[in-house]
């Protein structure tokens, strides 16, 4: 996702929009996050901003304006290293985040190039990865870090906001770890696990993730729906395939395939926490497809979400194109990502409400409601419309309101053959 050394052109940037782990890795984790409770993410930038009130942060997490790493890193034998960022958009038109690594020149994180230009018009949350020049990071040493914005902004207030930051450190590449064999045909109800955890457990580790490498709903501010679905909140990962920390039981969990969509083929791949602090990450197993079941799902497409949706600034849309035909439809499944969805005021259908329920203020969300009764006469074939309401003053003042993260909806129907 970036820029290799802060000091070199464009010619290499594309090489790193693919950086992260891959087969074969072998790399630390070292992960930064606000403490739980209160606000639990950073603000960057303007009044409210972690250098405007750093007594915000935990003693042990600040030097002055540093931000502090305290764990010891381990540097022998490290290849490469990069920090991803956890980043909300937060307010439009906050632009130059850089971050600067134990005291060195800042070295720019760029806006993400899966999103329309300009970026920083619209609401995202999604991972921002950029390399480390080894030469600022010491073995055995914690990391100190700063964050800044550009101070000017539309109305005065510039602001990202960041859920966590994870440091990684990579190492040569070995084998990575095998996945038990799975079907090649897929059930409804299955199970992944690593081939010979349990009579290696002592040696095999900690912890494993299993993550789907096909199409599905887009959790991570890309709104590309086939790829590798990997991404995190607070560090860790959310809405992957399932994550398991008995490897007496072969890390085994269960998977439901109930709503993946309908597609040619898929695979899946593990990473796994040895005991020795290091992550593995094994070759994806591919050629999978889903057994015969009594219905089809499509992940139908969904037109760009519009620039700032956030709800206290007014009603918006956005188009989902269905080319299947409506009365076959036994189910529905409206995917998004919000910040603050207390303020939401409904979430429409072709100007039909179909949800409007009371959650948290001041938190990221995501949200997957079904529905399977009234709501499915109200999809229509060809274009449809789904919106979100004005949110109205409390008490004569405006609210935050909520934000729809892009890529906005993502609507995902059952159909009976």
């Amino acid at each position: 996702m970036h820029r290799f050394l802060y000091f070199l052109g464009l010619l290499i940037f594309p090489t790193f929009l693919a950086a992260q782990w891959s087969p074969n890795s072998v790399y630390r984790e070292y992960t930064w996050v606000m403490p739980a409770g209160g606000e639990a993410f950073l603000r960057v930038g303007g009044r409210y901003g972690y250098a405007a009130q750093p007594e915000k942060i935990a003693p042990e997490l600040r030097d002055g304006n540093q931000l502090l790493m305290p764990a010891a890193i381990d540097m022998r034998g490290a290849t490469r290293a990069e920090v991803c960022l956890e980043k909300v958009q937060s307010h439009e038109d906050s632009r130059d985040l850089r971050i600067s690594i134990n005291g060195h020149a800042p070295i720019p994180v760029p806006e993400p190039d899966y999103i329309p230009a300009p970026q920083t018009e619209y609401m995202y949350h999604t991972n921002r990865t950029v390399p480390i020049p080894l030469d600022q990071l010491t073995d055995g040493q914690g990391i100190r870090f700063a964050m800044s914005l550009d101070t000017a902004q539309r109305w005065g207030w510039p602001q990202n906001v960041f859920y966590g930051l994870t440091f990684r450190i990579y190492y040569a590449d070995e084998p990575g770890p095998q996945l038990a064999p799975i079907p090649a045909s897929v059930p409804a109800l299955s199970y992944l696990s690593i081939a010979g955890a349990a009579a290696g457990a002592q040696e095999m580790g900690k912890a494993a993730d299993y993550i789907l490498v096909g199409r599905e709903v887009d959790w991570s501010g890309r709104g590309i729906q086939d790829r590798k679905h990997w991404q995190t909140h607070r560090g860790q990962a959310h809405h992957t395939l399932g994550y398991s920390t008995n490897p007496d039981d072969d890390f085994s969990v269960k998977w439901d395939t109930e709503w993946l969509p309908d597609q040619e083929s898929f695979g899946v791949q593990a990473r796994v926490l040895g005991a020795d602090g290091k992550y593995r990450v094994s070759e994806v197993r591919e050629g999978l497809r889903l057994a015969d079941r009594p219905y089809r799902v499509v992940a139908h497409s969904s037109g760009p979400a519009p620039r700032n949706w956030v709800t206290r600034s007014g009603e918006f849309e956005q188009n989902v194109t269905v080319n299947d035909n409506p009365e076959d439809a036994i189910a529905l499944q409206l995917n998004w990502v919000s910040w603050s969805p207390c303020y939401a005021n409904g979430v429409y259908l072709n100007g039909h409400i179909i949800w409007n329920t009371n959650e948290d203020c001041y938190v990221f969300a995501t949200h997957s409601p079904v529905f399977d009764g009234l709501e499915l006469k109200y999809l229509n074939e060809g274009e449809n419309i789904i919106s979100t309401g004005l949110t109205p003053l409390v008490h004569g003042g405006m609210v935050h309101g909520m934000e729809v993260q892009w890529p906005g909806f993502q609507l995902k129907a059952k159909y009976k053959k």
